[in-house]
């Protein structure tokens, strides 16, 4: 039954986002500063226009990896990954994830696909980058790349701590990259002019 309503809901969301799509305009701005090989952030409350984006980046990268929740919400989250071309990784929130990071720390240097997560997920606070994307990509010798969006006709959800963003039909959906180049130990350590570098 849980299969079942997460596959139906899934299913849902994607046509629905399509109706989006074919009647609005969706542009990816500077869609070249994300490689092969590299990492991606973006902000939770735009994790479902980012799936636009990820339908533009097969077209010319090879494998897409997106960091979701493993919880319930994932289920429903991977189901309209998939059909955009992207892989989900599932791993718990909170505390939980760091007997699951090892892992993810060897996945991140022996893949060459581009990794992708939520810079401020899956608990908030709204807008505040947590670290573990930066400690990927400085381990693995990556560079990373993030995305804000610019919207026009779209539904912000005020009671969720990230303000999750519902575009409308005839929304215009803008995904501008932005490069922070290949990430270092010594940014780590410096995380608050990193941080100060991220634009949303």
């Amino acid at each position: 039954m849980r299969i079942r309503l997460c596959k139906l809901m899934s299913n849902i969301f994607r046509a629905y986002l399509k109706v989006v799509e074919v009647t609005g305009r969706v542009e990816v701005k500077n869609k070249n500063l994300i490689k092969q090989n590299s990492m991606v952030g973006y902000w939770h409350g735009d994790s479902y226009c980012m799936q636009l984006v990820l339908k533009e980046l097969r077209k010319y990268i090879n494998g897409v990896n997106v960091i979701v929740t493993a919880d319930r919400r994932g289920d429903v989250i991977e189901g309209i990954l998939v059909p955009f071309g992207a892989k989900a990784i599932r791993l718990p929130d909170g505390m939980r994830m760091r007997q699951h990071f090892a892992r993810l720390m060897d996945f991140s240097k022996e893949t060459e696909e581009v990794i992708a997560l939520s810079l401020d997920g899956p608990l908030g606070p709204l807008h505040e980058p947590k670290k573990l994307i930066f400690v990927l990509a400085a381990e693995s010798k990556k560079q990373v790349a993030y995305i804000r969006f610019e919207y026009k006709r779209v539904l912000r959800l005020k009671h969720r701590w990230d303000k999750y963003v519902i575009p409308l039909p005839f929304s215009s959906i803008t995904a501008v990259v932005e490069d922070l180049g290949v990430i270092h130990k010594e940014d780590i350590r410096s995380f608050e002019k990193l941080k100060q570098r991220i634009k949303y």
